[in-house]
């Protein structure tokens, strides 16, 4: 994957961005910058095309995932991040994985769906896969998950679906609810920098 780095303060935990529909890897650093100031921030570019828009894995026509792909790409999606933490000197385990929409969707399965994955997501505006859960335990992991009341895109139901998986599973997650649409809002931004910064504080303590 085509990617951006820019290095930050080693004390922090490092934030993997994963664009929306559209995006690449620039999309997201105003973002990264204001919710973790100082952070290393790693942005990686999706390597599917949708009538040239840049996604993470594809989906079909009628809008739903294809989940073989969703599952091929979320352990490349893994794989890559692992490959270029080496590289810059970081450790994986310590990622946040910050995602909008498309990017925040890939990051929730890989928190749900594979036992190596993430340990700690931002998910802004993220919907179920509708795949079979998995049944390891991911008490260890911590997710601040964004949804939107009026949201077109992730229903009310889709964005509760989410929630409701990850606790179950363990994982402890904070959830903001806006009056907002599918946009990203500030009092968003606001809440991810407040759950960061408590994450940095515990020095990624669960």
């Amino acid at each position: 994957m085509e990617h951006l780095f820019i290095a930050g303060k080693a004390s922090l935990p490092p934030i993997l961005l994963l664009h929306g529909t559209g995006g690449d890897e620039h999309s997201l650093v105003d973002v990264a910058q204001f919710v973790a100031p100082d952070a290393p921030i790693l942005s990686l570019r999706g390597d599917v095309s949708e009538n040239g828009a840049n996604r993470f894995f594809k989906r079909f026509a009628d809008g739903s995932f294809d989940l073989v792909d969703l599952a091929g790409k979320t352990k490349e999606l893994l794989s890559e991040t692992k490959r270029l933490a080496e590289k810059y000197d970081l450790v994986f385990n310590d990622f946040v994985a910050l995602g909008y929409s498309n990017g925040a969707n890939i990051a929730a399965n890989a928190l749900l769906q594979e036992e190596e994955g993430f340990h700690y997501g931002i998910l802004f505006h993220a919907m179920p896969a509708g795949n079979d859960p998995d049944k390891f335990d991911i008490s260890h992991r911590r997710v601040f998950l964004t949804a939107g009341m009026n949201d077109p895109i992730v229903t009310q139901a889709a964005s509760t679906t989410l929630e409701r998986e990850l606790e179950s599973r363990g994982a402890s997650v904070e959830t903001m609810w806006t009056v907002s649409g599918h946009q990203l809002t500030m009092p968003e931004l606001e809440g991810a920098r407040d759950w960061y910064q408590k994450l940095s504080g515990d020095k990624y303590a669960i």
